[in-house]
């Protein structure tokens, strides 16, 4: 394993180099640091991280890339060279430990859900798996991979007079672990752990899902490069692991230094900006086919397993910078979604790393292996918390705000159409008021014409007997029409014709 161990030399012939090798192994072996190696598509993110009094310290973290030949499937394609590139990178970055912990994509491994009868108990359920008479049709060999199942808090499923309980399972080949194994034993290492990526982000949401209420779901959408990673999350742990369509990259840390320096030109000479060196922000356009991928997974999944709960959007990697991410898709798929920031996770004490080479947003996944290494990963302090949510859209109180505007929008509708229906009832009244002046001023003018018509001529003798015992009778005015047919018709009456007589 070691040159020094194997080769016979005599006392007089090591050199200071041997010596040196040796006393590097021997720390390498007593170390309690343990190196944090992530394995994506062409690249390494590594870390070197210690666990003290419940807390994690990650320091020397780099990412180096890789060509894409040696990797097929997320699995090294020649375990021996795959182990001697590692070994260099190591060395030549003075990392003095031997232990490793191994972060896998979750594209490595086969997942699921599968049912189980309930008498089954839960640690009875391997070998029920393994069992090929249980009647559970799995496309894998379970004998030729190393498994993992874990009882969910999902209904139970009512088939033929039986309820069956739901697991979720995780397979990865054993071909593939042997490989793994073979490349870490190249590299003069020693495998601890090996975890796969969904794993590490529900460490690292872990402060969240403890929080989740009966009706609660979390979904993590980890933005990559190559595709979007769909997880959605109960306080069990996973329950579905989906590929969703990737979305505009972000810039990388060299573009953003170019468009920085194209503002500040932009500022001091306006016409000096270069048009690729613009950041656009996205817009819902960009984010349709994701929004739709979203909502029929989720829509999906709550279908097939008889749910109605709400979920929690939570967005981590890189591409989850863009500005205005969080708000587009919390308005669109209608739900609360917040953008986690890795390094201000609570019991990340420590994490050294050059912001000028790496996006803190690219290591959750490392972060989250890191976090695997200590026992305890409860909320301390709600501040932590606070500064873990770097951005984030509530849709309740988005909802509110648009009930807010709507009803505002409507009681300006109201008001104008209520001023509108009182000048137009004031016209109504104006006009008929007019009309009622005018119905009484030619009342008014034929009454004052009746008024000057000449007096009738005072008759001396009036028979007014008759007069009498007719109003006695009808107990109404005297109708002067009747009484002078009455006087016409009356023979007694005498002229007087004393007004004739001169003074």
């Amino acid at each position: 394993m070691i040159a020094s161990q194997t080769t016979k030399k005599k006392i007089s012939e090591y050199q200071i180099e041997d010596v040196k090798e040796f006393f590097v192994e021997v720390l390498k072996k007593i170390s309690s640091k343990i190196i944090l190696l992530e394995i994506g598509n062409n690249f390494l993110n590594i870390g070197l991280a210690k666990s003290q009094k419940n807390n994690l310290f990650i320091k020397k973290v780099f990412r180096q890339d890789i060509p894409e030949e040696a990797l097929e499937k997320s699995i090294p394609s020649d375990s021996k060279s795959f182990g001697l590139f590692l070994k260099q990178v190591l060395d030549e970055n003075k990392i003095n430990t031997n232990r490793v912990a191994l972060l896998l994509p979750s594209d490595a491994c086969y997942t699921r859900l599968v049912e189980i009868p309930e008498e089954v108990k839960e640690e009875d359920s391997i070998s029920f798996l393994e069992d090929p008479d249980s009647g559970i049709q799995i496309p894998i060999s379970l004998e030729n991979s190393d498994f993992d199942i874990k009882l969910t808090n999902l209904p139970k499923k009512k088939y033929k007079n039986k309820n069956f309980n739901k697991y979720f399972l995780t397979s990865l080949p054993k071909k593939n672990v042997d490989i793994i194994l073979d490349s870490i034993k190249n590299a003069n290492l020693e495998i601890c752990s090996i975890q796969m990526s969904h794993n590490c982000i529900e460490n690292l949401l872990k402060p969240a899902i403890d929080k989740l209420g009966k009706n609660e779901l979390i979904i993590s959408l980890d933005l990559l490069d190559e595709f979007t990673q769909f997880v959605i999350f109960d306080k069990t742990g996973p329950l579905l692991i989906k590929r969703l369509a990737a979305i505009r990259k972000y810039p990388s840390i060299e573009e953003m230094k170019k468009i920085n320096a194209s503002n500040t030109d932009k500022f001091n000479n306006p016409q000096s900006q270069n048009k690729s060196e613009i950041y656009h922000a996205l817009s819902k356009i960009d984010l349709k086919i994701l929004f739709r991928e979203i909502n029929d997974s989720f829509n999906n999944f709550l279908n097939n397993n008889n749910l109605e709960k709400k979920g929690k959007i939570f967005l981590s990697g890189r591409n989850s910078q863009h500005k205005n991410l969080v708000e587009l898709i919390g308005k669109n798929i209608k739900m609360d979604v917040s953008l986690i920031s890795p390094i201000n996770t609570s019991c990340l004490k420590e994490f050294t790393y050059n912001p000028d080479k790496i996006n803190q947003f690219s290591m959750s996944r490392l972060i989250g292996l890191g976090l695997t290494l200590i026992k305890k990963n409860d909320l301390e302090d709600e501040s932590l918390y606070k500064e873990f949510i770097v951005q984030d859209f509530s849709h309740k109180e988005d909802l509110n705000e648009y009930v807010k505007e709507d009803i505002y929008k409507n009681s300006k509708n109201i008001e104008n159409n209520t001023v509108t229906n009182l000048m137009d009832s004031l016209d109504k009244l104006s006009k008929e008021n007019n009309k009622i002046k005018q119905k009484e001023e030619t009342k008014t003018k034929s009454e004052e014409k009746k008024k000057e018509l000449p007096p009738l001529p005072n008759f001396k003798k009036l028979n007014t007997e008759e007069i009498k015992k007719n109003l006695d009778n009808s107990g109404d005015q005297l109708n002067i029409k009747e009484d002078k047919k009455q006087i016409k018709s009356n023979k007694s009456f005498k002229l007087d014709k004393s007004f004739l007589d001169e003074d």
